[in-house]
């Protein structure tokens, strides 16, 4: 028994020896450079391609094998795109496996999910200098942050003016711009109450630009909660009031890289779900999806393929049941986010026997009414289905969100201002 005590006692020892020794080789690891990264080249003429290629194998050896801590480390990773954006600039999309039991580098090393399990993806903006033989990564950027200083968002920036929209007072509950000033009303705007950085918070674009109209998936306004996404530096917030605007409060829902595109909140009976583009990549909007219980306090949920692109519509009818649409088809969840299922869009058959074309082909709003889901579908941006002048939409009825009927053609164009 002794002797057995003994043994058992070495081996613990052994292995309190190997953590420690483990422990201290972690912590002296270093990170591969990024920007300062050299390179000889191989030749005069050597291309960005080839350049980042090289660059790109040694980034990832250097990620790999178990001298490198798990919050670094990878198992394998590949490119998957090369595209040169301009004589020293190049984007680079690359994918890459990871040790299912350690997350924290995806975090460390801001990768996204895919629909394969602990597969994720990456992606850069690099700007390479070849000087004397020698090549040099000046910079390191996400896609989002080349487009915001190229030359074609420059350009943007010289559009002059910001459309400005008449208010909607049908409603009891709406929001209203006026004179650069965003304000909420309760009373169908016989008494207006300021969002206190409401314009710059919420109206602002990445283009330095306003834009005045906000879509009804986007806010909420009722007594018990009215609520608009805002953006600041590159981060996400909830603007909100809990008192029918006598005081607001602003919650931070994400820091680390989101902007204006298409903006969509719900609530449900217990929870508010925020969801926004967090990044661009060659002209796709890629999105995100924040849930609160408390509006302090937000969880990032799983997607569809973990990053949804050019969001036309998303909406949650309850704490289960969520729909995203992108294109001619939607995704519906009934299980909170943990499993998706993909459906095509509702047609009217009738519809487009008549025309000899669906012209109903995105998915703008969903929501509950007297139990039945609700579709509102419109003709994106290639639409010209008219009626007096103005696009037409129309509206689906479904009891299970998957077998829909046809209600109606409408229009809700908003009024421009003047």
């Amino acid at each position: 028994m002794k002797i057995r005590t003994k043994i058992i006692l070495a081996v613990l020892l052994l292995l309190a020896v190997c953590t420690g020794l483990l422990l201290l080789i972690w912590s002296q690891y270093q990170p591969p450079e990024i920007v300062g990264a050299q390179l000889e080249a191989k030749s005069e003429y050597e291309s960005l391609e080839s350049v980042t290629e090289r660059w790109f194998q040694q980034w990832s050896q250097q990620h790999q094998g178990w001298k490198v801590p798990p919050s670094q480390r990878i198992k394998t990773a590949s490119i998957t795109s090369l595209e040169v954006l301009e004589p020293e600039m190049i984007e680079i999309h690359y994918t890459t496996a990871i040790s299912g039991w350690n997350k924290e580098v995806v975090s460390n090393l801001e990768l996204s999910s895919t629909d394969e399990e602990n597969c994720y993806q990456g992606q850069w903006v690099l700007q390479w200098r070849q000087k004397d033989g020698v090549w040099t990564l000046l910079a390191s950027m996400s896609p989002v942050q080349y487009q915001l200083q190229s030359k074609e968002f420059w350009q943007e920036t010289q559009i002059p003016q910001t459309e400005h929209y008449a208010a909607n007072l049908e409603e009891e509950c709406s929001y209203l711009v006026q004179d650069e000033t965003l304000y909420v009303t309760y009373d169908y705007g016989e008494h207006l109450t300021e969002v206190p950085d409401g314009y710059q918070l919420v109206c602002s674009t990445p283009n330095d630009q306003y834009d005045e109209y906000l879509p009804s998936t986007s806010y909420l306004v009722t007594p018990e909660l009215t609520a608009f996404v805002g953006y600041s530096d590159g981060s996400a917030l909830l603007l909100y009031s809990t008192d029918a605007g006598a005081s607001w409060q602003q919650s931070p829902i994400y820091t680390e890289g989101a902007f204006r595109a298409n903006t969509f909140f719900s609530q449900t009976d217990s929870i508010c779900y925020a969801t926004f583009a967090l990044d661009r990549t060659g002209g796709s909007d890629y999105y995100g999806t924040f849930r609160s219980s408390d509006l302090q306090h937000w969880e990032r949920i799983e997607l569809p393929n973990g990053f949804i692109s050019n969001l036309s519509c998303c909406s949650w009818t309850d704490d289960n049941t969520g729909f995203y649409s992108s294109g001619a088809q939607y995704y519906m969840t009934t299980d909170g986010g943990a499993s998706y299922q993909l459906y095509d869009l509702p047609q009217d058959e009738e519809l487009i026997a008549s025309l000899g074309f669906n012209p109903y082909d995105s998915l703008e709003q969903v929501y509950l009414a007297d139990g039945k889901i609700y579709f509102v579908l419109g003709q994106g941006e290639d639409g010209d289905y008219a009626k007096d002048g103005n696009l037409l939409k129309a509206r689906f009825v479904s009891d299970d969100g998957i077998h829909f009927s046809f209600v109606e053609e409408f229009t809700d164009a908003p009024t421009p201002a003047g």
